[in-house]
């Protein structure tokens, strides 16, 4: 696991220097037109020592994250400068690979447990957990025949809910760098998985949002955040609209608190926020 870790930090390191030259060449993307400033708000405690997903809390100004895999199954409830305000059990749960946080309109919070670094989970599920009833969401991915995949494709980190359904994005560990996009309903049950649309992007994605509006989306890398604009309210990527460059190491937590600005997070516990001037 350390040398996991380590081999994680350092590729995470070098992928954080890469710029969107390639992206902006394959999918259209444009460089931010508006330019972007990236400050540190805080740091977390120790005892969120592996932060993954991060969502805004229902109150202005607070946020909810998570440890990763192996961690609690609790949420914790931080502000920008990582102080902690609240904790929420996740009863009837496993933290076996939590990895991102998404909420819907009712009051429901979701939480991912659907990480699969080794290609081999035939476990995958999303957890709806609300005023201490949590569901599940179990699902398979309909084109993986082997376990471990020969095919490194069917790991995932990222996802957010919009009008009644979630959106997973793939993180790619092969060659070809293709994010695959999959549908999925909030309803609990069992099912089965197909990639609905895939498109190049060259670094892993690691968390996802949607704006409070519903007009864009965000995909976060190591080193960037992908912005596609949402036409018709139809989630797809069909519409690229600007890759921004931010670094900061092992980013791994995304969310919106507003229509335009984002808190992002890392795996070293800081929070930063990334703002349109």
């Amino acid at each position: 696991m350390f040398l996991y870790k380590f081999y994680m930090f350092l590729f995470s390191l070098h992928i954080a220097t890469c710029n969107c030259h390639s992206e902006i060449r394959k999918d259209g993307f444009q460089r931010a037109k508006a330019e972007y400033v990236v400050t540190k708000t805080g740091r977390m405690p120790v005892c969120i020592n592996e932060n993954s997903g991060v969502i805004r809390a229902w109150q202005d100004d607070f946020y909810w994250t998570h440890n990763d895999s192996g961690g609690n199954t609790e949420l914790y409830m931080i502000n920008q400068k990582g102080r902690i305000f609240d904790t929420l059990f996740v009863n009837d749960s496993k933290n076996i690979d939590w990895e991102d946080l998404t909420k819907d309109d009712k009051g429901n919070i979701y939480v991912g447990d659907f990480g699969n670094n080794n290609q081999s989970r035939k476990d995958l599920c999303i957890y709806k957990h609300r005023n201490g009833k949590t569901e599940k969401i179990t699902f398979h991915y309909g084109d993986q025949d082997r376990f471990p995949a020969t095919q490194k494709i069917f790991d995932c980190e990222a996802f957010f809910w919009y009008e009644g359904k979630l959106y997973l994005f793939s993180k790619d560990w092969s060659r070809n760098h293709q994010t695959q996009l999959y549908v999925l309903s909030d309803q609990a049950g069992d099912y089965m998985l197909l990639p609905e649309q895939s498109i190049f992007l060259k670094s892993p994605v690691t968390a996802a949002s949607i704006s409070p509006n519903g007009k864009e989306f965000a995909l976060l890398s190591y080193g960037k955040i992908f912005v596609f604009e949402v036409v018709s309210g139809k989630i797809d990527f069909s519409k690229p609209k600007s890759c921004i460059k931010i670094g900061r190491n092992q980013m791994e937590g995304l969310t919106y608190i507003n229509d335009t600005d984002f808190i992002i997070t890392n795996e070293q516990r800081k929070i930063y926020s990334v703002k349109r001037k």
